[in-house]
């Protein structure tokens, strides 16, 4: 989801860079470049308001992973790797992901029309499931619609239904003519969220978990309907507010805003395997994952594109995704098989930048100097 709107003391240092070897099984990176990294981390958390960071990256075999600061404000208590935190759009890689599967089967095709599934949405004969994905369908995102950003942020424990967020958006102007343009919309992914349970008859929870979460062992992600994080995790703060910029904890906002756009909950490690599987394409078929990677021709600009429910940086194939409280960016270079994961407890931007993408590029510099990303998906 996209936005809404003194030194300390060494021996606190030495706790706060903790660093790790890679996860088990994964080899160390090497002295000299583990070191780049945990700088490179050093110096671009300090350019953040993040109150923690939990990095990785991981080429081939060989994985480093580190933290920075804290699980809470005003309080030390150092992130650990297994914490949970919500990932907001990286949301969306594993809903393309889901309708890419039924295409396999034969149980969608991404150039038909909307038109069955949503007959009173205008234009809806012209807009198809592609474009859905691809965010080339000019639908509005529901958060522009002012009474319910307001109601979100003044009752942030509201249970919100699909149907609500869908209406919302599609009740506004239209960016553009359908297939004539880029405009990243959640309403979009709320969509393509409702024509896979109605051809399946399954919730997108339970899409998820039998069809993404299970096969890939990503015991550590979910995707909850309650305000309530499985243990571990870290508190989030936001910004975010009707007016104003004081700083909230939003924790245990209701994640239902999001829906299929935003609302799955994961950890480090299990993101690092989901990136291998996304970027490989490795839970449907060849055919299907040239389909992902193919650009919407309208959100081609400086090494940057919008797939389907997917980025492209400077060959890097990433998703960032922002939800009150928490910025997390995954992404996978092919070239190279180089995996990073950034996650934070915030959603509160730094020199108009938020903090996952910035580390990401930081990070890429350092393992990856023949592809720096601007880190903007």
């Amino acid at each position: 989801m996209r936005r809404l709107h003194a030194a300390l003391a060494s021996l606190l240092v030495l706790v706060l860079l903790a660093s790790f070897a890679g996860p088990a099984g994964a080899a160390p990176l090497g002295k000299s470049t583990e070191a780049k990294l945990e700088r490179a981390l050093s110096k671009g958390f300090a350019r953040t308001k993040a109150p923690g960071v939990i990095a990785g990256v991981w080429i081939g075999g060989k994985g480093w992973t580190s933290v920075r600061g804290s699980t809470m404000k005003g309080k030390q208590v150092t992130p650990a790797l297994a914490d949970h935190t919500r990932i907001g759009s990286v949301t969306k890689t594993f809903t393309g992901t889901v309708i890419l599967q039924l295409v396999d089967e034969g149980k969608l095709k991404l150039d038909e029309s909307i038109e069955k599934w949503f007959p009173t949405a205008p234009e809806a004969s012209k807009i198809t499931i592609r474009e859905l994905g691809n965010m080339s369908s000019g639908i509005d995102t529901y958060t522009a619609d002012e009474a319910v950003t307001k109601r979100y942020f003044e009752h942030p424990q509201t249970v919100w239904k699909a149907d609500e967020l869908i209406a919302a958006g599609l009740a506004q102007p239209r960016k553009f003519a359908p297939g004539e343009g880029f405009f990243y919309s959640d309403t979009n992914t709320l969509m393509l969220t409702q024509i896979a349970e109605a051809v399946t008859g399954k919730t997108i929870a339970t899409l998820l978990r039998e069809r993404i979460f299970k096969p890939l062992a990503l015991k550590g992600t979910s995707f909850p309907l309650t305000t309530t994080l499985a243990t571990p995790f870290w508190n989030g703060y936001t910004d975010q507010n009707v007016e104003g910029t004081k700083v909230r904890d939003s924790t245990h906002w209701s994640p239902t805003f999001a829906g299929g756009a935003g609302e799955v909950v994961s950890t480090l490690p299990d993101l690092h395997r989901w990136a291998l599987a996304l970027g490989t394409g490795s839970l449907i078929s060849k055919g299907a994952q040239q389909q992902r990677l193919r650009a919407n021709p309208a959100s081609a600009a400086e090494g940057r594109a919008y797939l389907f429910c997917l980025g492209r940086d400077h060959g890097w194939l990433t998703h960032t995704g922002d939800i009150p409280g928490y910025n997390t960016t995954i992404a996978y270079l092919p070239q190279t098989k180089t995996v990073i994961v950034v996650m934070a407890n915030t959603d509160i931007e730094a020199e108009e930048a938020l903090p996952t993408p910035k580390l990401f590029t930081a990070l890429a510099e350092v393992v990856t100097p023949g592809n720096v990303p601007s880190g903007t998906h």
